[in-house]
Order: C-alpha cells, then structure tokens, then sequence
C-alpha cells in the first residue's frame, strides 16, 4: 500500500503524483502538509498541551505596568481562539496560571490570603470572566497552589506569632512547626520569644503544618472555593517539600488529591519537585497526575541536547515514562522546556536547536507545558534574581509593552521579532510551535499511548519509537543530523505520513516524503507517522 497523507474526510491518497504539489520560492517541490488536511478534535480529557502565564508579565490591560488578569482574557485568542482547525492562534488547549493571590511580593509565592485574587492582578471577578471565556474555548484552567508555606502576613501565623508571645501553644501555632530549639538551617526565630518556625524558602515564607487536622481542614476549603470558582486543577508548589520531620510527604499528597477528587472528579494535579528520578516516582505513588519532568528540561536535560545524541535521548525517554506508569499506571507525563525558574532558552540554544528540542517535547508521551515567550525565543535580561526570566511577553516589536518588574524595565526588543512578526514569517519559531501543537491534537495518540519500543537505524544520527494507545500505533523518527536521511520504515504496517516538523530556520519548502515504506526525512527533522492495520 502507497501511505501519504490523508484527506480532510480521511481517505488515504493513492496516487504518488499527488507528493508534489507545487513549488516554494526557492524553486523546492513541496508536498501536500498533513497539518492543512487532517482535523483536529479538541480534548476532553486530562490530556493537554499547557501554556504556563505569568500574569505580571503578560499582558497590562490598564497600563499601570504589571500585566493582569484583563490582559490575559483580552489575549486569550493569541492562546486560543476557539477552532482548533483554524485561525492564527498557538492552539494550547490550557493555561497554567501562575500564583494570583494576594502577596507582598511581585512573584505571589508567599500567600497571604488564599481566598482572593491580588489587586495588582485585578479581581475575583476578572478571574470568573477569564474562567468563563477559556470554557468556551474549549480551554482548561489551573491555577498554581502553594500549600507547603504561606506568607509571613497571612491571618493564621499573625495570630500564632502573638498567641506564642503569651506562651499558648495549642491555638494557631498547631498550622506550623513551631519549636524551641532551632535544629535546622531553615528555622527562624519568633521576635519577642524563644521560638522558632520551619521556613524552608525564606524567613517571609513559614511552612504549614501539613498533617495537622485544622491545616487541613483550612485546604479543603481553600479547594472547594477555587473548584466552585471554575478551575480545572492545580499546579502544586515545591512538593518535594511536603515530606518533612512531621509530614508523610506522599500520604498528605494522597490525601489532597483523593480530597479534591471529592468535589470535582476530573480534578487534574502536577506537582513540582526538581530533585531525584526515584523521589519523583516514590510521589507517583500518591495517586496525582503528573510531575514535571525535570529530568529532561533545562540545561543540559534531555530535551534539549537531543540532537546531540538521539538514540540515547529516546532510550532514556521510554525509560522514564515506563517508570512512572510502574508507579502510577494512569500517570501523565507532565513534558517542557523550561519555567519561571530555568533560564530562557535563547540563553541556551540557537533557533534550530530551539525548534528540534520542541519537537522533542511536544512529540513524547504526556502533557506539553510551555512557558510564554518561548515560542517565540524570548531573551532574558541579565539580573543575579529571578527577574530576568519574567520578562514581558513581546507582542509586536514595534510597539514594545510598559511592564517593571520589582522596578526594573524588563522589556527587551525580541531578535526573533514579536508575535506579530513571526505569524507573518512562516520559517519562525512561533509557526513552529503552532504546527507542533496541531499536529499534537491531530494525533491523539502522540499524548495518550505508551512508549513500547524504541527502533534505532543504522544512520546513528536517526532514532525512532513506537507510541501504541490501546492498540492505535504511531512511529515517531527524529532525524538530529544537518543532512536529509533515507529510511526503510517496515516496523508499522501500511505506514502514513501524519506530519513532520523541520528544524531548520529556513525551512519553507521542505517536506518529508513517503513512499510505500520509503521514507526521507530532511535534515534536523521530526516525523510522525501512522500504522493501518
């Protein structure tokens, strides 16, 4: 059988004829793109490709200089627009908030009131219209959840702090750990007393008391009231941390999300801990979701030196995401780049290593999490903080924002162009991401399935894997090396081309080709193919 590539309605293309279709500017054949044939169906599972906000640095709707909540929902089109098979929309299908509530510091990890929306933000109300609007697009909200520490402001640890200066101990102390001797590095002491508290992050940032009954009690209604607010699901803050001298890390883990399943059944949870693989699958265990998958993000990951060594690369990828399912068997992988802590990744690689390593992402089992501004290579600015990696999302380098973070002007010209100029640039980044995406969406299986095999080719600079999702199979091939390659595709039967995306900057024009179980793949390119049984 002849595999191409289908037909809006589904039909395979039988005559080779139809491979060449017409010619790029520079004189290429090109061929019909799967992309522009195939439909997408939105998702109605816990299976999504996520577009991490960070609101100060989005979008400012009143020009008072940090982005908000308006600005989000005015930009929620650039997000999504609603048709996953049209439009000039990224595509993502859910949006990671970062911590909205009300904070003393620009950054909101230090919660003082877990109830309300923070004023620089805007209000409960702006968040309830966003939530509204992301609905009907289809969009799924989560909203980032600190439970290992509040703020040194909130109501609760004010109370304890005075309580502890007349020496009562069994009323508001009980929701931290509170002792009178100071018998770790992260223990900082009460004014006025002989006490200290626990603060892993900072003398500002006190932990909970995670397996006391009142903190978790206090949890349960802070979950009901978001859940009733409209969110999706959470983003768990440092849960590495959770495990400590008087918490069982995975059993209050259980315990949250088996509490929150109670109000909304398809409540979706990923957690943060950077630390070791083993530690990340022991929480699997808990029952959640997902966990970010440091392992391969960031410098040096593996997502990112792909191209370096791919046969190494997906060994190690079937590997993990057998772990986790060993752990968890309903595991999602939670799949990215970098965050709001990592360095961007312009700083990191240049424009043709940037699109090979989101293909690498965007193309492995699980959820995709990108982090705005890095689908169109934001730069970051050069801080000895956090600051210059929360720069403003440029939309159009002509009109640059107004946003100050913590003061400083974090508003650089992007060289890459904004969003405006790279929608226009079919070779940009921005395009890249986008096509990435829908093929993501075309191909349900590429999130859903497992990693069964891996399928290496002589050419060491090619690798490939099958993805099986109850019996559906696809190939993914990665071509890492700077020149077009010729594969023998026998290992899927009646193999079809779903799509490829190519990692070169200039990229127009260029298509991988199949023919029978003929396969050329050009130079830094990723492929997708289907088996018919």
């Amino acid at each position: 059988m002849l595999a191409s590539v289908l037909s809006a309605c589904g039909n395979t293309k039988s005559d080779s004829s139809d491979k060449t279709s017409d010619k790029s500017s520079d004189g290429k054949a090109s061929v019909a793109d799967p992309v522009d044939t195939l439909t997408a169906e939105p998702s109605t599972d816990k299976y999504r490709s996520y577009y991490q906000v960070w609101i100060g640095s989005f979008y400012d709707s009143d020009d008072d200089g940090t982005g908000d909540l308006p600005g989000v929902l005015e930009k929620l089109d650039y997000i999504n627009d609603g048709d996953p098979n049209g439009g000039d929309d990224l595509g993502a299908d859910a949006i990671w908030l970062s911590p909205m509530m009300p904070s003393s510091t620009y950054h909101k990890y230090n919660v003082e009131d877990y109830y309300n929306i923070d004023e620089h933000f805007g209000t409960l109300d702006d968040f309830d219209k966003l939530i509204e609007e992301c609905h009907k697009r289809g969009v799924v909200v989560i909203i980032d959840l600190v439970l290992n520490h509040a703020g040194a402001g909130h109501e609760f640890f004010q109370k304890a702090c005075e309580e502890l200066r007349d020496g009562k101990e069994d009323g508001y102390a009980r929701y931290f750990n509170f002792s009178k001797k100071q018998d770790a590095v992260h223990q900082h002491a009460v004014s006025g007393t002989d006490y200290y508290y626990q603060g892993d992050f900072w003398d500002q940032m006190p932990d909970w008391n995670l397996s006391y009954d009142g903190t978790r009690e206090y949890f349960t209604d802070v979950t009901k009231f978001w859940i009733d607010h409209g969110v999706d699901g959470f983003r768990l803050d440092a849960v590495k941390y959770f495990d400590d001298d008087h918490t069982d890390g995975k059993e209050f883990m259980k315990w949250f999300y088996d509490m929150a399943k109670g109000f909304k059944d398809d409540i979706y949870m990923v957690g943060e801990d950077w630390t070791e693989s083993g530690d990340i699958y022991d929480m699997y265990e808990s029952g959640i979701d997902s966990l970010f998958n440091f392992k391969f993000a960031g410098m040096g990951g593996d997502f990112l030196v792909a191209a370096s060594n791919v046969d190494g690369f997906i060994k190690k990828l079937k590997k993990y995401d057998n772990n986790i399912k060993e752990h968890n068997p309903d595991a999602i992988n939670a799949n990215f780049l970098t965050n709001h802590d990592m360095s961007r990744l312009a700083e990191l690689l240049d424009v043709d290593e940037n699109k090979f390593a989101a293909a690498a992402y965007m193309f492995a089992p699980g959820n995709s999490f990108t982090y705005y501004g890095e689908e169109i290579g934001i730069e970051e600015i050069a801080t000895s903080d956090d600051v210059g990696k929360r720069t403003a999302m440029i939309w159009d380098n002509d009109n640059l924002p107004d946003i100050v973070v913590e003061g400083r002007d974090v508003n650089n010209e992007n060289p890459l162009g904004g969003v405006k100029q790279q929608l226009e640039d079919q070779n940009s980044l921005l395009n890249t991401y986008r096509k990435l995406i829908k093929i993501r969406m075309q191909n349900p299986e590429i999130a859903r399935g497992d990693i069964t095999d891996t399928v290496p080719f002589d050419d060491s600079d090619c690798a490939g894997y099958i993805i099986d999702d109850d019996g559906s199979r696809l190939l993914i091939i990665h071509n890492a090396s700077d020149d077009d390659k010729e594969l023998t595709i026998d290992m899927v039967k009646n193999p079809e081309l779903r799509g490829w995306s190519v990692a070169q900057e200039k990229s127009e024009g260029i298509s991988a080709t199949l023919d029978g179980t003929s396969l050329k793949v050009p130079a830094k390119t990723s492929v997708v193919i289907k088996e018919n049984k």
